[in-house]
């Protein structure tokens, strides 16, 4: 069945069903009758020789990009990757093609980004074309990034900036440096979240999906009790990335390095337990991680561990 052009708010759609028996609704993107008329015909044309000849001998990256973004794909970076595979068929695609578009793409641009915005959005489309019988799946070799260096701090980190932080900020990061949670999950909290005759604090929704409780030292319920929630939350944060300037601004104030949210909250609540005896796994229930593995290779940070080694036998040698 030919496709028929329907006008639709003064935009062309192609109606009609292809030789799979399948319905088509494709949006022909304008409003001039000559084109849309072209643009019908070369539509038609695709349709008819992808069920003579299969997709994988037709569809291009481009094409596969577009359904791949129409069906909710994450869709951030995939404009400049598909500008350097455009007019490439997904048979076609090699790992090191992708790494050759994402360095195009991206010429001056560290390997953490080649990956993040080049290989991951590529391969996110050309394995979604498999989801859909397209093509086959692919694997590609990230460019090698040096891992950065975290570190944990102890109180005293927080307490040289706390001249220079508003009260609000100063509870925050002691929320995150006493329970581990991550900071999204603290600006999220409402004051219906707090329950302060308990010292508990409850977050709807984690990282992994789930709800927990969170219990509060004395200290931090105080604290919070000579807060004022702004906005509907408890530190008054609409989001996370407003904390960022007045934290650097602090730090630049008293010449403390800047460490995140991440470094003084996380890593620091996990190595101020492991200092003090907790194993991996308890330490991963206490803070909300879903893997023992990832605290201990990535969160612990242990403290002089060789002269603790040394003075432990020396203890029991005595």
């Amino acid at each position: 069945m030919r496709l028929q052009i329907r006008w639709i708010n003064g935009w062309a759609h192609a109606h009609g069903t292809g030789p799979d028996g399948r319905r088509i609704r494709r949006s022909l993107k304008t409003r001039d009758p000559g084109r849309a008329e072209e643009a019908r015909a070369q539509l038609e044309a695709r349709i008819w020789k992808i069920g003579l000849y299969g997709a994988p001998e037709v569809l291009t990256f481009e094409e596969c990009a577009l359904a791949y973004a129409e069906d909710g794909g994450d869709t951030r970076f995939l404009v400049p990757i598909t500008k350097e595979l455009s007019g490439m068929r997904l048979k076609d695609i090699t790992p090191k093609e992708i790494r050759a578009a994402a360095r195009r793409a991206y010429p001056n641009a560290s390997p953490a980004t080649l990956n993040r915005q080049g290989i991951t959005p590529a391969r996110a489309v050309i394995n979604y074309g498999h989801q859909q019988g397209w093509c086959t799946p692919i694997r590609v070799r990230a460019f090698p990034t040096a891992r950065p260096k975290r570190q944990a701090v102890d109180r005293g980190y927080l307490e040289k900036l706390r001249p220079a932080f508003p009260l609000r900020l100063y509870a925050l990061m002691l929320f995150l440096h006493q329970t581990g949670r991550r900071v999204g999950e603290a600006v999220a909290l409402t004051p219906e979240n707090l329950n302060l005759a308990r010292m508990t604090a409850f977050i709807p929704e984690t990282k992994n999906g789930e709800s927990t409780t969170v219990h509060l030292t004395t200290e931090l319920a105080e604290l919070l009790v000579k807060i004022e929630p702004r906005h509907g939350r408890v530190f008054g944060y609409k989001d996370k990335s407003s904390i960022y300037p007045t934290l650097r601004r602090a730090c630049k104030a008293t010449g403390q390095p800047y460490l995140g949210t991440h470094q003084p909250g996380r890593h620091s609540f996990a190595t101020t337990l492991s200092n003090a005896g907790w194993g991996s796994k308890a330490i991963a229930e206490a803070g909300g991680w879903k893997s023992v593995r990832l605290v201990a290779e990535t969160y612990e940070h242990p403290v002089s561990t060789a002269a603790r080694a040394a003075a432990l036998f020396d203890k029991k040698l005595a």
